[in-house]
């Protein structure tokens, strides 16, 4: 048994890099290691899982990336590459209208993204070429990647009230609304959606920067556990969020694997 003075204290930010670079140089079972001592100490930890999937992906591991993929979709249930990844595993499930389903979950995500166009087509049930049509989903998507909020905003409340049952069109209409300086909507939003989803990220990030003491003490533990110090708001939702270092403690066996 490991005593204290084998444990090693590590920033998450420098755990991401390592397995960025494992992965870069194709050394994936460094960067798969690297990454289960990290979920060892945070199971719900999103970076993680992003980088889980796009190695699965890469590697064509269709089982694993549809693991990981319900996992993340828990959290942020609008992820295109989450999507992408469920597609590809139904598909060769030969689910073929199951998959393309999810492709176009993928596509009203992400409606410009090569391979979720190229799988969004060639998953076509029908034969008129119209797959690639962008629709008020997708024009939302749009108006939210060019932070056009109050667009955004009004596209995704037109969504949510034809279809209340998808949470990320709830999702995306919240993040709209925040970041639009609609504090008072999104401030009610956030708290119906945490009480409802109690692993939605965005829920608890709006509660934590709008609530008061009581709502950032709630929201304490599952952005402690999903997202330590900031790095998928920043990077998947492009927020500007501070950064607070956010450190755990590895095996003196596990940070080998850093290298120098």
């Amino acid at each position: 048994m490991s005593s204290a003075s084998d444990s090693v204290t590590v920033e998450l930010a420098r755990l991401g890099q390592a397995i960025d670079a494992r992965a870069a140089v194709g050394d994936y079972d460094s960067a798969a290691a690297l990454a289960k001592a990290i979920l060892l100490r945070l199971p719900r930890h999103l970076p993680t899982y992003q980088r889980l999937l796009q190695m699965a992906w890469t590697l064509k591991q269709w089982p694993e990336g549809e693991d990981w993929a319900r996992r993340l979709l828990q959290a942020d249930p609008g992820n295109a590459l989450a999507w992408r990844s469920l597609a590809q595993a139904v598909g060769h499930k030969g689910l073929r209208s199951a998959a393309w389903a999810m492709w176009k979950r993928a596509f009203e995500g992400d409606p410009y993204n090569p391979e979720i166009r190229s799988g969004l087509s060639g998953a076509s049930l029908t034969p008129q070429g119209d797959a690639l049509v962008l629709d008020s989903a997708c024009l939302g998507a749009l108006y939210l990647r060019g932070e056009r909020w109050p667009h955004a905003a009004g596209a995704y409340r037109a969504l949510v009230q034809a279809d209340d049952r998808r949470i990320d069109f709830q999702m995306n209409w919240l993040l709209a609304l925040w970041q639009g300086g609609m504090r008072q909507d999104a401030y009610r939003l956030a708290r119906t959606l945490s009480r409802r989803h109690p692993h939605l990220l965005i829920a608890w990030a709006v509660l934590a920067a709008l609530g008061d003491v009581n709502d950032q003490t709630l929201a304490r533990s599952p952005l402690a556990s999903m997202d330590a110090d900031g790095e998928y708001l920043a990077t998947r939702f492009r927020l500007a969020v501070e950064r607070q270092p956010a450190t755990i403690q590895i095996s003196a066996k596990e940070a080998e694997l850093l290298g120098t």
